[in-house]
């Protein structure tokens, strides 16, 4: 079917158009909602719901001379799901506080933070675990690193903004 099709229909609110959506480019929505989330297959359906739903109340922001219907398709699936992994991670890190005395297990791969960490230099990785896994004051932190407090913020501040450009699909591996 044609997209402009689609996307005309959607405008108008039919919402036979979801299902052809869904015929069109629910393999695609799919396999970035999979890789996103694969490490947690049952929140799969939640996040092609929200697509769907966000998809239908946001069609009029689509602009087709800044991108593709695939792809913008493809981006809010994207974000969808990060946005329940985000969740799902802050409920497994309380989980994680509430039972840490008990198990001593890596909580670090449960939040699923490797990949970020691994973009980061280990200077950088070290002042992160010390603040926001170890609960460090910032004073605390840059006194194990040998910086100065206003040095520390200034990293976690530029690291911050790296991170969200790099989740903002700015920056390659």
């Amino acid at each position: 079917m044609d997209n402009e099709k689609i996307i005309e229909r959607l405008r108008k609110r039919d919402e036979d158009a979801l299902y052809d959506l869904v015929e069109e480019y629910g393999p695609i929505l799919k396999g970035v909602i999979s890789r996103t989330l694969s490490k947690y297959p049952h929140l799969w359906d939640e996040a092609m719901n929200d697509t769907l739903l966000n998809i239908w109340n946001n069609i009029e922001y689509f602009d087709s001379s800044r991108s593709s219907f695939k792809n913008w398709c493809a981006v809010i699936s994207k974000y969808n799901s990060i946005d329940l992994l985000r969740k799902e991670s802050k409920y497994k890190f309380t989980s994680i506080n509430e039972s840490l005395a008990d198990d001593n297990t890596d909580f670090l791969s449960k939040l699923e933070i490797e990949e970020v960490f691994s973009l980061l230099d280990e200077e950088n990785k070290n002042l992160f675990k010390d603040i926001f896994l170890k609960s460090l004051s910032y004073e605390e932190a840059a006194k194990n690193q040998g910086i100065t407090v206003n040095n520390a913020y200034k990293r976690v501040s530029r690291t911050r903004k790296f991170l969200r450009n790099w989740y903002g699909g700015m920056y390659e591996k």
